[in-house]
């Protein structure tokens, strides 16, 4: 049988903070920067207080907005070949990280801004493994025009990927582009249909929508283009300094967003982000790896599970600034935080110190480290053929089972996990080939990568269109 699911709440404890976020959200509500957006939303029946630019949310409201949000929905790849579907009892997914700002050397031990190149190499690398399953924005380019990094990052990510896409604008301007972006590449001006990405909004802390934010995430609404919500409330400074206070916190802002998107195109998929950040009161730091946080990926998950909302959460996570110790426990303890929960998508692969650094060999590492989980989770399967009675029997007292057709067959199978970079070999073999380190087995497998892959290019055609969009974009924006 497979591995049982982890829980940090009862049902009981999910019940009162969904109570309590009720509470919060039709007394206090959230405040939107935008009038228009406030005006929309008062045409649909919300409660709008527009000297304090304040929106509240009636709880029959809340109920019907999260009823009305898909279960489940399907995301395809670029060139519709394949499709996977995210959601409630589907499998864990995984992505590679996104927005992050520098590229790591290793045998240097330094980060330098990422450039346009490195995020299609990202791209590129991420399409070709196995075990990522959509490729994200990994940096926002630093070598481009500021104005326009996650246009060039997008870019860079179609030039290099069939796999569905995740991006997430900060600005409602962006948004415009991308979707026009995205009609190119699909051929088809209805991007809901057959979706082959996700675009993340992010409320602000505690309990606010900014302009472009909330204007840009009813843009994409509009469209019915799977969208995540991700609030970054950082325990102690922007949200309460408890787990549970953070918890009912961005259960209302996620809720908020739900019931936006539900109120601008019912039937909206959406995803409901998991992931805690907490405040360390002595180096005044934002941190994403201590055991609060995984407490509050999986409670995050279980809330998700209550509406019946897919999950997204930011896995892994490390606040390691190299390839060590910390940053391998903290990475695989925020994995399993994320699969044993049932995260339904988990992004961040290949990113560490605390989401601003990317690597090309952590890519490859946390790819095995997903192949590990995976393999963990699946737990055993006892049937007459696995229990082996046949072959005990066959072989018995002080025989070896080395060249038994049971053990061939088993081999054959490929139920086994094998890796090319973890070290497994005898001491003295591994010294013999060089004592080389996980990292570096990485560092090998990524340059034989990249000899030997191509990145599966858009057509010329649609390469140009896009570009012409990114440079009336930097005209008009400039």
């Amino acid at each position: 049988m497979q591995l049982s699911r982890v829980k940090v709440l009862n049902d009981d404890e999910i019940k009162k903070i969904h109570n309590a976020s009720m509470e919060i959200l039709s007394e206090v509500g959230v405040h939107v920067n935008s009038r228009n957006t406030l005006l929309f939303l008062e045409d649909k029946g919300l409660n709008v207080d527009h000297d304090k630019y304040i929106l509240k949310f009636d709880p029959e409201m809340v109920e019907k907005a999260i009823e009305s949000t898909p279960k489940e929905f399907e995301l395809f790849s670029r060139d519709k070949t394949y499709s996977f579907k995210i959601g409630v009892d589907n499998l864990t997914r995984t992505a590679a990280g996104h927005n992050g700002i520098y590229t790591y050397n290793y045998k240097e031990k330094t980060r330098d801004f990422t450039t346009k190149e490195e995020v299609g190499i990202f791209a590129r690398l991420s399409n070709y493994l196995d075990d990522i399953d959509v490729v994200a924005t990994q940096a926002l380019p630093q070598d481009v025009n500021s104005k326009s990094t996650l246009l060039h990052g997008v870019d860079a990510v179609l030039n290099n990927t069939i796999k569905p896409i995740l991006f997430s604008p900060e600005k409602n301007i962006e948004i415009e582009s991308i979707i026009e972006m995205i009609k190119i590449v699909v051929d088809n001006d209805n991007i809901n249909i057959k979706p082959i990405g996700i675009c993340q909004f992010s409320p602000s802390s505690p309990l606010f929508w900014n302009a472009e934010t909330i204007d840009g995430f009813i843009k994409i609404a509009k469209e019915g283009f799977p969208c995540t919500i991700l609030p970054g409330p950082i325990m102690g400074a922007t949200a309460p300094y408890t787990i549970a206070g953070e918890l009912v916190q961005k259960n209302c802002e996620i809720l908020s967003g739900v019931v936006v998107a539900q109120l601008v195109n019912k039937g909206t998929p959406l995803l409901y982000c998991n992931s805690g950040v907490q405040f360390d009161m002595k180096s005044a730091a934002a941190i994403f790896s201590t055991p609060e946080c995984f407490i509050i990926s999986v409670a995050g998950t279980q809330l998700a599970q209550y509406y019946n909302i897919p999950t997204h959460g930011c896995i892994p996570t490390s606040d390691s600034h190299d390839h060590d110790e910390q940053l391998g426990f903290e990475n695989m303890l925020s994995y399993l935080s994320g699969f044993e929960s049932g995260t339904d998508l988990v992004v961040n692969a290949g990113m560490f110190s605390s989401g601003k650094v990317s690597s090309f060999e952590q890519l490859i590492i946390d790819n095995e480290i997903i192949k590990v989980v995976r393999k963990y989770l699946r737990g055993v399967e006892i049937n007459s053929e696995t229990m082996a009675i046949d072959a005990i029997k066959r072989i018995g007292p002080m025989g070896n089972f080395l060249s038994d057709e049971s053990t061939l067959k088993s081999l054959r199978n490929g139920k086994f996990s094998e890796s090319d970079i973890i070290n497994r070999k005898e001491h003295q073999v591994w010294l013999n080939d060089g004592s080389r380190t996980i990292v570096e087995n990485a560092a090998e497998k990524v340059k034989r990568m990249l000899k030997s892959i191509d990145a599966p290019v858009l057509e010329e055609g649609k390469k140009k269109k896009i570009s012409k969009i990114i440079s009336e974009f930097e005209k008009k924006y400039k």
